[in-house]
């Protein structure tokens, strides 16, 4: 199905413009509809009037991607996986990111601690917090009251969302029932299972996992249970390790995207996901390896599956603190694969404090292009400095490549320095500019009446330029021969 325009969602509303939804008028709901950035069920005169039952089930119906969305947990960490409408991020862009899901083992003596730690997990950058997504509770131990006893653990301390993971049908469904108010992903319907752990997931409406390496039976699977009652479905198709098996797992995971996606096949509709972490069940006791290649190896390919928009992932490395390396990388990658591609990513323009700074504190000059104003700002924080950053707006494009399209130039800058009233904050006139801008210092000094230093070419210099260069008394004697 082609993806419908906003003209095609407001046909379908009913032009009162009512303001209920929070927007001003029914087109700007549409479009932002159209992003989603809110909801049908926000347009109360569509959930409310009998008259708008069609057009209610005829958008919802134009506006549910190809690869729906599941929810797992509730609350403020409630994860939505899936619902892409592309097969790659420049047709459109990608709208949820992979969801990171770490293993705990049932019988860990270490659950709670591991459980608090990537709960609290919060890593900052580029504006950006990165954090993992949930925990797969595996029920190692084959016994239920120790699953049960874990799963009330693991919902005391934390609340990221929960996957239970167990073949035993009687033991996952005892410990779902325990805790179905926090809507646990249930891992995982067979074709030998899926009549009991499908009834039971329909009756508490809770989101599941449908597997088999098969393809053709998982696509069956997938159609049974959507009979069966179930609305949110997630698919595994395995994953495979070892000489000739990397290759089955990537394009099984490809062709259920392209099915869905391309194809329309409705019974592939649903995320894909997989699991890295069975990398260790691969391992043999003779095996020479260090354990960090052993690390390395999972971690490979869950980078492949996030460049690939593999919608969930579990891991078993990253449970402890010494491999915060492994979810680095995967969050970082992540970051930069679910970047929109349509949209430059900006800050607001203006002069902030970077620590403390006085009157007679440097004046740095940056463009309003997150990924330089942001590292610029970590600079200076890291040499120590008590600054000012004055970030001109470059229509959110960075310094080298606005220089040359004239997004940042002489007049941009001066006529930030007066919006911003910079020389009201300061006792000097001094502005020190990216090296990359140096060709802007001369028309800069006449338009913002200023003394122009160039700085480094690259922010990580900035301690040692303020070290070796800042001479801010011996500047304003050059500023006052300049206006001689």
């Amino acid at each position: 199905m082609a993806r419908p325009s906003p003209l095609e969602i407001y046909a379908l509303l009913d032009k009162s413009n009512c303001k209920d939804c929070g927007y001003d008028t029914c087109m700007a709901y549409a479009t932002d509809l159209l992003e989603r950035k809110t909801k049908v069920t926000d347009c109360s005169h569509l959930m409310q009037k009998p008259k708008q039952a069609k057009n209610r089930a005829k958008l919802i119906k134009i506006t549910t991607p190809p690869q729906r969305p599941v929810v797992v947990g509730v609350g403020d960490r409630a994860c939505e996986i899936g619902g892409e409408e592309v097969l790659y991020r420049h047709q459109l862009t990608y709208y949820n990111q992979t969801a990171i899901f770490v293993e705990i083992a049932d019988d860990d003596p270490d659950l709670e601690n591991i459980a608090k730690y990537l709960s609290d997990l919060k890593v900052e950058r580029m504006g950006d917090v990165l954090t993992v997504n949930g925990l797969a509770l595996r029920n190692v131990s084959g016994d239920l009251e120790q699953f049960k006893l874990a799963a009330k653990k693991l919902t005391d301390i934390s609340k990221l969302p929960i996957m239970l993971c167990s073949l035993n049908p009687d033991n996952l469904l005892g410990v779902a029932g325990e805790i179905k108010d926090k809507k646990p992903l249930l891992y995982a319907i067979t074709k030998d299972n899926w009549e009991s752990i499908g009834k039971f997931a329909v009756e508490y409406n809770l989101p599941v996992v449908a597997t088999s390496t098969n393809l053709d039976d998982l696509i069956s699977l997938s159609a049974t249970l959507q009979k069966l009652g179930i609305k949110e479905m997630i698919l595994d198709s395995g994953t495979f390790y070892g000489y000739g098996r990397l290759p089955v797992t990537y394009d099984n995971i490809m062709r259920l995207r392209i099915a869905a996606i391309d194809k329309g096949n409705s019974n592939a509709g649903w995320p894909v996901m997989g699991v890295p972490a069975a990398y260790w069940n691969y391992i043999e006791n003779k095996d020479a390896k260090e354990p960090w290649e052993h690390k390395y190896q999972e971690i490979i390919m869950a980078a492949i599956m996030e460049s690939i928009d593999t919608n969930l992932i579990i891991l078993h490395t990253g449970q402890k603190e010494e491999d915060i390396w492994a979810l680095l990388a995967l969050m970082t990658l992540r970051q930069s694969i679910f970047s929109d591609p349509r949209v430059y990513p900006t800050v607001d323009p203006g002069i902030y404090e970077i620590g403390e700074p006085n009157d007679m504190s440097p004046v740095f000059v940056t463009s309003n292009y997150r990924l330089t104003k942001i590292p610029v700002e970590i600079d200076i924080k890291g040499a120590n400095l008590d600054a000012w950053l004055l970030v001109v707006d470059s229509e959110g494009i960075g310094i080298e490549s606005a220089v040359a399209g004239g997004q940042f130039n002489a007049g941009s800058i001066a006529e930030a320095v007066k919006e911003f009233g910079v020389f009201g904050k300061v006792k000097h006139r001094i502005l020190i500019i990216p090296g990359m801008a140096a060709r802007l210092s001369g028309a800069l000094e006449d338009e913002a009446d200023a003394l122009v230093v160039v700085g480094p070419r690259d922010s990580s210099g900035i301690g040692k330029f303020f070290k070796e260069h800042w001479k801010p008394d011996e500047f304003m004697k050059q500023y006052a021969e300049m206006k001689e």
